[in-house]
């Protein structure tokens, strides 16, 4: 059957059930302004003019319309408009496959010169220390593990507790250590870096109310809020964009 004579068979079948049922065409007939007015409202005008230029293009597919005198130039502007929108959602696609390129290199790149940093003599010998068992303290956590001690008596000044929270965070955990560390993540991560952020906020906020700790208190809270300031970006960075030996 010929598409013309299919297309008539429809309109009489829908014609047919609206002569049928009233109430049919009473509810397509409200659909169809409440459809009209929201459109009209968010986008204005110009919303009529975006449905006649589909419609002109989706009727160009067919070549009679293409040849009525009196729609040619509208439709050729309007193909030639399609064509611009097109190359210019290529052209946005691939400037954004660039930049996303760009950040996953940056974040390969910062990953792989963290990683590869040398871990300071210092903090390697209480590395060695505490899997000796010569570690004294009720904290058993990764951050003892690199030596990192705060508070009045045996605390660490600011540049070297951070030292050792910069290598806790790209280091590897080592199984001595109780079960649950090893779901602070992998080296490097945004898991490691929350994990690390939120033991320290814990360690504060447990002994924020003793007197006798506020030097420890202290150094936690100005090291989070170093941590924080310092690896945040990175972190987000690495979530992002996993390394490839995450893959």
């Amino acid at each position: 059957m010929p598409a013309y004579l299919k297309a008539a068979l429809w309109i009489g079948i829908i014609g047919a059930l609206f002569m049928i049922f009233p109430a049919l065409l009473v509810i397509a007939v409200l659909i169809l302004l409440w459809w009209l007015i929201s459109n009209l409202t968010e986008n204005g005008p110009k919303w009529i003019w975006w449905q006649r230029d589909a419609l002109f293009l989706w009727l160009g597919r067919f070549r009679w319309f293409g040849k009525l005198p009196w729609v040619s130039s509208i439709l050729r502007r309007v193909q030639a408009e399609e064509e611009n929108r097109k190359e210019e959602a290529q052209r946005r696609k691939a400037e954004a496959n660039a930049r996303e390129q760009a950040e996953r290199d940056k974040a390969q790149k910062e990953y792989d010169t963290l990683i590869e940093r040398a871990i300071p003599p210092d903090i390697k010998r209480d590395m060695r220390a505490f899997l000796d068992g010569s570690f004294v303290g009720e904290d058993r956590s990764p951050l003892a593990y690199v030596g990192y001690r705060v508070g009045k008596t045996r605390g660490l000044v600011s540049r070297e507790r951070q030292k050792r929270l910069e290598v806790c965070f790209r280091i590897e955990i080592p199984t001595d250590l109780d079960a649950k560390y090893q779901k602070w993540g992998r080296p490097a991560t945004y898991q490691r870096f929350h994990s690390i952020e939120r033991h320290l906020k814990m360690l504060a906020d447990m002994r924020s109310g003793r007197s006798n700790l506020k030097f420890a208190v202290a150094d936690w809270e100005e090291d989070r809020a170093w941590f924080l300031d310092e690896f945040r970006d990175l972190a987000g960075l690495l979530q992002r964009h996993s390394p490839r030996r995450y893959w």
